[in-house]
């Protein structure tokens, strides 16, 4: 059953990379249709098969022969198994309601995806995928009340430690999480993180509970400090701008597949 969403997400990937693609380049993301980044040329439906396509053509636009970026193929495969170990950790019965959370994490995932692909080009964040997330999540939450879903755990007592009581928990956590930020961005004058990086942290702090964002998040700092570091010791310079969403899509991803056995493992250790 997993492999259809594998599948499917081959074919979501290079929907989402044409999107940041076309936003990088001021081009309407919705609308428009795929065209070789060369000469141009719409492209056919037989050109459009992700990653057998690119293997067919030899990687290049069948054309001009243009080299197609490795980055297609690269994005497509990525998302292809974010999709499918998204799919493994939300759905253990096929049924309404865990396809309807499936849906609601898959577009919170797919909104962080195409915003790091969009910083990791330009460093900057476009808001109308934090407005569109707010909306997503509106909708569920109200979704959630009328059917009294619990919101899912994936870590190991951190949500216990960090609760919230009431409805008004996501708001909270939201709140507190994205002020830690947005004090460090005033802090360092904006040097140390971007504003779009305390916008996309409100929307982790909705769409997770307080323990799960703060443990993504803390995930997300590790991650980005190893990258940061490697990049002093590449570029020998210590001020240099790291684009921090693509960090803050691996920590919900390590959260939802591995948050559980990871918190466990850490409560275990110190017999906390």
């Amino acid at each position: 059953m997993y492999i259809f969403f594998f599948v499917f997400g081959l074919f979501w990937g290079s929907f989402l990379n044409n999107i940041a693609l076309r936003l990088e380049n001021n081009e309407d993301f919705l609308f428009s249709r795929s065209k070789c980044p060369n000469c141009k040329k719409k492209l056919s439906w037989k050109e459009l098969i992700p990653v057998l396509s690119f293997i067919i053509q030899k990687g290049r636009c069948l054309n001009c022969g243009f080299k197609i970026p490795l980055r297609y193929l690269v994005v497509e495969i990525l998302t292809g198994v974010w999709v499918y170990l998204l799919s493994k950790s939300i759905i253990f019965n096929i049924n309404f309601l865990s396809l309807v959370e499936f849906l609601f994490y898959f577009i919170f995932l797919s909104i962080i995806f195409v915003l790091a692909l969009y910083d990791l080009k330009t460093f900057l964040i476009d808001d109308r995928f934090i407005i569109f997330g707010l909306f997503v999540f509106i909708l569920f939450f109200l979704f959630k009340t009328y059917f009294n879903l619990p919101q899912r755990d994936f870590t190991y007592l951190l949500n216990y430690v960090f609760n919230f009581y009431g409805k008004i928990e996501p708001l909270i956590s939201a709140l507190l999480l994205s002020s830690l930020f947005l004090l460090l961005y005033i802090i360092t004058k904006g040097e140390g993180l971007g504003f779009g990086d305390v916008k996309v942290v409100f929307l982790i702090g909705l769409f997770l509970r307080a323990g799960d964002a703060l443990f993504s998040i803390l995930v997300s700092s590790f991650l980005g400090s190893i990258y940061g570091f490697y990049l002093i010791l590449k570029n020998k310079k210590f001020k240099q701008p790291i684009p921090f969403v693509p960090f803050f899509f691996l920590g919900i991803m390590i959260t939802i597949v591995f948050g559980y056995k990871l918190s466990k493992f850490y409560f275990d250790f110190f017999k906390l």
